[in-house]
């Protein structure tokens, strides 16, 4: 596999969220440290692209909204023919496709194909013959399931590209001052956020805006983040005005969620891409996590979770999902309420060290 170390313009193809794009980055760090005469471009979807500059690891991207995706928008058949050809163009020597095991790669596997590069490397379930050039059977999740950061990283290693088993991705923090304020800077905050990209991972507005109600009482300062506002965020986020509370739903860049994350005292957040930047920048994080994709757990040392129960009709239709499901027993998993959650980032700000010294900031 020495091989791949010779490349000098490689082209990774991950089509994912911003969130599976910082998991993955510790792979990127691996390929970027150990082939540093390497140009890295990412083919990436709109959703992600924002967090690229902070990765650190990317020289350059190529915007595809990929049809096989579950993506706000997408790509048509005109504009797949286009890519290829501009994959073409541009004379890559390798690609390597990262996916989630419940994904299908074969979409993928067949742009790198007709683009004509040279070394093509994935995960699959199947033998796909002559359209990868190196192929990994893929055990997830019928055999085993890794974290996705394992999964990504044992891929590089089976290249021959690096020889480690672990390693945590760091994100770059912009420079310059915050463009937003909140309403006590002298205290750190405890950044609170309910936005996600798929409904079934809402936790109930009535558990939502009680924790808020909590958090406020207990003198914490909450900062509530979130892509847009939208009803469900309104409505959660509904509670009488406090000094302590700063509301910047629909109000952030990434830039600015990278400085407000790198500043705080602690996160609560669903599962979602805010989660992989609190946990890449190491800052305690409770992650309130819905059945769902269980190898993308919070992952940094200080962190920890709360798995709660997605309804059955809003249950992934994907069987291997499905299959995970029932292999996890989702049915014994309890409703989630203010009073665990509260619990439970007690007990986190406990471990790391910080509820003595928050406590006594707030109160």
């Amino acid at each position: 596999m020495d091989e791949w170390k010779d490349c000098r313009n490689m082209l990774i193809i991950r089509l994912d969220n911003m969130g599976d794009l910082i998991m993955n980055n510790a792979a990127f760090q691996q390929i970027k440290t150990n082939m540093p005469h390497c140009k890295i471009t990412l083919l990436a979807s709109e959703m992600a692209i924002p967090i690229i500059p902070f990765l650190g690891t990317v020289d350059a991207y190529i915007q595809y909204d990929a049809p096989w995706m579950k993506l706000s928008k997408q790509d048509s058949a005109t504009c797949t023919e286009a890519l290829i050809a501009d994959i073409r163009e541009k004379q890559f020597d390798a690609c390597i496709i990262f996916n989630v095991y419940s994904q299908n790669p074969m979409a993928a596997i067949m742009l790198a194909y007709l683009a004509d590069i040279p070394k093509r490397a994935a995960y699959m379930r199947e033998n796909p013959y002559t359209l990868l050039t190196h192929w990994i059977p893929d055990e997830e999740p019928l055999f085993q399931v890794r974290h996705q950061i394992t999964r990504d990283l044992e891929l590089v290693k089976y290249l021959g590209i690096s020889t480690l088993n672990s390693c945590l991705p760091s994100l770059k923090i912009p420079s310059g001052k915050f463009s937003v304020s909140i309403s006590n800077p002298a205290i750190k905050p405890v950044i609170v956020n309910y936005d996600v990209s798929e409904e079934k991972r809402r936790i109930p507005i009535e558990v939502a805006r009680a924790l808020i109600e909590k958090l406020l009482e207990l003198n914490f300062q909450v900062v509530l983040v979130g892509k847009e506002n939208n009803d469900y965020l309104r409505s959660c986020s509904s509670i009488p005005n406090s000094q302590n509370l700063t509301n910047l739903i629909g109000a952030t860049s990434v830039c600015d969620l990278l400085q407000l994350v790198q500043q705080a005292a602690a996160v609560i957040t669903v599962n979602t891409g805010v989660a992989h930047i609190s946990c890449a920048l190491q800052r305690p994080t409770l992650v309130l996590y819905a059945q769902t994709n269980p190898q993308h757990i919070p992952w940094s040392r200080d962190s920890d979770f709360i798995l709660y129960p997605v309804s059955s009709s809003a249950q992934s239709k994907n069987t291997i999902n499905t299959f995970v499901d029932r292999q996890n027993g989702t049915s014994e998993i309890a409703p989630l309420t203010t009073a665990i959650i509260l619990e439970k980032f007690h007990a986190l700000l406990e471990r790391t060290g910080l509820k003595r010294k928050l406590m006594g900031e707030g109160g």
